[in-house]
């Protein structure tokens, strides 16, 4: 059943550890699997905003719970195999991964923190005025770039394409300032409600973090 529903984990197989290269490679192939996976579920979690639904909450959290047990058992995988590592390129790609598979896992965090405020303004009958929604539209636009680009960079090992995503994040990192500022003033103005108010600025600081991870 485990390798039915989480056929990840099966990959990492303890046999390939006698040839490291090929052991990291196979956890590079799947942590990227791993990171499209991640990038599918902000995806879906933003939708839920413009129209709320259990199921996609249900398809978000079984990816959630396959991200989490991928991430624990490749660092365990990761950790057992440091000690077989001779080759510097073997010792930088096995830092990488162990980094990247954190940041991979808290992406799918914030997708599961996203879809929560969807359910919580459905819930309670909560409605973004039109310029939020807007905004809301174009950040997201930009966040989704950005864990595109993340996922090209990742697939292709491509440095030109990463070297995309820092300045990016930078000019994300300024729209959530305007945005924060431009609802703040439309809060003043009684144009929005405090309720609603308050989840957008949690979107906001979910896409910045999202960003950082990329």
């Amino acid at each position: 059943e485990q390798e039915d529903d989480y056929p990840e984990l099966a990959a990492l197989d303890s046999k390939l550890m006698i040839a490291p290269t090929v052991a990291l490679g196979e956890v590079t192939k799947l942590a990227t699997n791993m990171a499209s996976l991640a990038k599918d579920n902000i995806v879906l979690s933003l939708e839920q905003f413009k129209k709320y639904e259990d199921n996609k909450t249900e398809l978000i959290n079984e990816n959630e719970t396959r991200l989490d047990r991928f991430t624990d058992a490749a660092d365990n995988y990761l950790i057992q195999l440091s000690s077989n590592l001779e080759a510097e390129h073997d010792k930088r790609q096995h830092s990488m991964l162990m980094q990247c598979i954190r940041d991979i896992e808290r992406i799918g965090d914030y997708a599961t923190n996203f879809d929560e405020l969807a359910k919580k303004m459905y819930d309670s009958e909560l409605k973004f005025s039109k310029s939020a929604r807007k905004e809301l539209a174009i950040i997201g636009d930009a966040v989704t770039e950005i864990l595109r680009l993340t996922l090209e960079a990742l697939e292709q090992d491509n440095e030109y394409t990463a070297r995309r995503i820092e300045p990016l994040e930078e000019v994300i990192d300024d729209m959530v300032l305007l945005l924060k500022n431009r609802h703040t003033d439309r809060l003043c103005q009684g144009i929005c409600s405090i309720n609603s108010g308050l989840i957008f600025m949690d979107m906001l600081t979910y896409f910045e973090r999202t960003a950082d991870q990329c």
